[in-house]
């Protein structure tokens, strides 16, 4: 029986993280795993609920939110098996998915990163289990809105791979965090996520060095799970502003210099365009005057986003 280390980074999500580890439980019949939470000092009663619930789960309390890249670190160094799952705690596991997550990885060694299909709460698809690595091609498309328009084409939305239906195996360039499993071997070879990556774009930095190692991260429609994302950040501005610099990060990180001031760009031609059409949604719709201020926040703050983390 194979073994997994999941670790799972708990932040004021408290209800949401219950369900998952009871998911995780029902629904993992075959593989010998192992529960860790971090909790990245939650101010709701997630550490009483978990510790009520689940008494023979590990949690450790970091006393300070470290970000995903930090907590899931503090996660794998307490976990021994060979393989490392990081899971979101607004997930649920469906119909034995990390089983058939573990053996897909048996099948396809070579891969390094392995990944599932995600869906949302109604069962539709969520198309967010992977995308390609940030491009011009991809700026340039999502900064013209030509990735939305032609949702179902690989070449304007070849960020999502838009023609991609999901009920196919697929090489990827990167597999999202929220379902995530990987060998210890390359895990300790590569030391983990770049914990200079606070949130967002540290699992993309991850696959971008497996790739260079000379791996190739790839996806099963087999294993699937509902996705509802982005609970413990309830607003728009919060969420993006993290978003973008994770991506300013990662541009700064893999990107030569004399491309990094154009891919930057690209992002902020993106919010821009975004805040000029919610202004003008907000003059037809009074409902749509909170959405215009939010990316009114994220264009003010640009300076902060696009210097990345420090």
């Amino acid at each position: 029986m194979s073994q997994v280390d999941i670790i799972l980074v708990s932040y004021n999500t408290a209800d949401y993280t219950v369900r998952a580890i009871e998911s995780v439980f029902e629904q993992t019949k075959e593989t010998d795993v192992n529960l860790i939470v971090v909790d990245n000092n939650s101010s709701d009663d997630s550490v009483e609920k978990i510790n009520s619930k689940f008494p023979s789960v590990e949690i450790i309390q970091t006393g300070a939110n470290l970000g995903f890249a930090g907590g899931v670190n503090v996660g794998a160094k307490a976990g021994h098996a060979d393989y490392i799952l990081l899971l979101n705690p607004d997930t649920v596991i469906l119909d034995g998915a990390i089983d058939k997550l573990v053996e897909f990885a048996k099948q396809h060694p070579k891969a390094g990163v392995w990944g599932g299909v995600t869906l949302n709460n109604d069962l539709s698809l969520n198309p967010n289990n992977a995308r390609a690595r940030i491009s011009f091609k991809t700026l340039v498309f999502s900064a013209t809105g030509l990735s939305k328009i032609f949702r179902g084409s690989c070449f304007f939305n070849y960020d999502n791979y838009g023609c991609w239906d999901r009920l196919s195996e697929r090489d990827v360039d990167v597999i999202t965090g929220c379902f995530f499993l990987t060998p210890r071997a390359l895990w300790d070879s590569l030391e983990g996520l770049d914990t200079t990556f606070f949130m967002y774009a540290e699992e993309a930095d991850y696959c971008i060095r497996a790739i260079d190692a000379g791996y190739q991260p790839r996806v099963t429609p087999n294993a699937r799970i509902i996705h509802h994302g982005g609970v413990s950040e309830v607003n728009l501005s919060g969420k993006m502003i993290k978003l973008l610099k994770g991506k300013a990060h990662f541009i700064k990180k893999h990107e030569p210099s004399w491309k990094q001031p154009i891919f930057n760009g690209l992002l902020l031609t993106h919010v821009f365009n975004k805040y000029l059409l919610s202004g003008l949604k907000a003059v037809i719709k009074k409902d749509a005057k909170l959405v215009h201020e939010e990316w009114k926040e994220i264009f003010t703050q640009r300076k902060s986003w696009m210097a990345g983390y420090k």
